[in-house]
Order: structure tokens, then sequence, then C-alpha cells
């Protein structure tokens, strides 16, 4: 029957499509939380420098890496959350087509 079928391929393609945005989900959140690592190193690299007195060249060293590694992770963080939604998108299309085309060949010809 075409409604029962119909469903039953729209539930299995949904399973799939969540599946699916849960791996790129985890995989988004590896990778931004590799990048937060990192940028907290550096952030606690930079400060802990003691009490010894630290040059100005050495100063604005330490503060330049810090802010190329924040503006790394800001970057890094938008590219996970653009690669995400476009993801989702995909998945929704490429399903919505599917289901459409495999209506269509159930429907009952005249």
């Amino acid at each position: 029957m075409f409604t029962s079928s119909y469903v039953t391929d729209s539930q299995t393609q949904f399973n799939e499509s969540q599946k699916k945005l849960s791996e790129i989900w985890e995989a988004s959140q590896k990778k931004l939380s590799e990048s937060q690592k990192k940028l907290i190193l550096t952030f606690t690299e930079t400060f802990s420098g003691g009490t010894t007195p630290v040059s100005a060249s050495e100063s604005l060293e330490k503060a330049q890496t810090l802010q190329k590694e924040l503006v790394k992770s800001t970057l890094t963080t938008q590219e996970v959350t653009l690669n995400l939604a476009i993801e989702a998108q995909k998945l929704f299309w490429d399903n919505y087509f599917l289901l459409t085309d495999k209506a269509a060949k159930e429907i009952p010809k005249n």
C-alpha cells in the first residue's frame, strides 16, 4: 500500500538523517573543543611568566600569539557552525527529494 510504504520509508530516512546529523555534530564539537583547548593553553602560557621581568618585545609577542589563537578559535567556531548548518540542509533536501521520488513512483497510474 502506498501510504504505509511512504510512512515507513519516511521514518527510515528520518532515522538515517538523525544518525548522520548526530555524527556530524559530534565531529564538530570535537573540533571546536580542540580549538578551545589550544586557545586556553596559549592564554595560560602567555600569563605564566612568573615574577621575572618581561621585555616589551616579549610581552608584545605573547599578546600577539594570544590574539592569533583567539582569532583562529573564533574562525574555527564559525566554520564548524556553518558546516553543520550546510550539512543539515543537504540532508533535509536529499531526503526530501528521495522521498518525493519514491512517492511519485508508487502513485498508481490511471
